[in-house]
C-alpha cells in the first residue's frame, strides 16, 4: 500500500462537499464520506490504475479517481511512493480550477 497525503485545498473541499450533502441529507452525506474513504483505500493500493489527465504534460503524471455515484473526482499524483491528493474536485464547476496546487505554471 502507498502512502497517502491529502493536501490542505483537498481537504476542505472535502469537508465542505459533505456539509452541502449533509444539509439535504444526512444519510447522503454518509454515503458520500463512505465512498471517498472507499476510493481512498483503492487508490492507496492501485494509484496507477486509474487515468492520466490529458493536457497536462508534467512527471508525475496527474490522475484522476471517479467518486461512484457522485460528481465528484479525486485528483492526484504519485510520487516518491506516496500519493499526494491535490483535490476532491466537483467534475461540473470549473474545471482544472486545481492546476495551481502543482506549483508549476500549468
Amino acid at each position: 500500500m502507498t502512502a497517502l497525503r491529502i493536501g490542505p485545498e483537498a481537504e476542505v473541499e472535502l469537508r465542505e462537499a459533505a456539509a452541502w450533502y449533509k444539509e439535504r441529507s444526512p444519510e447522503v452525506a454518509r454515503r458520500f464520506l463512505r465512498e471517498v474513504r472507499t476510493l481512498t483505500k483503492v487508490v492507496a493500493r492501485m494509484p496507477l490504475r486509474f487515468p492520466v489527465i490529458e493536457g497536462i504534460d508534467i512527471d508525475p503524471p496527474v490522475r484522476r479517481a471517479l467518486v461512484a455515484g457522485f460528481p465528484y473526482a479525486m485528483v492526484f499524483i504519485v510520487a516518491d511512493d506516496v500519493v499526494h491528493i491535490l483535490a476532491i474536485a466537483h467534475q461540473q464547476r470549473m474545471p482544472g480550477y486545481w492546476r495551481h496546487r502543482l506549483g508549476r505554471d500549468e
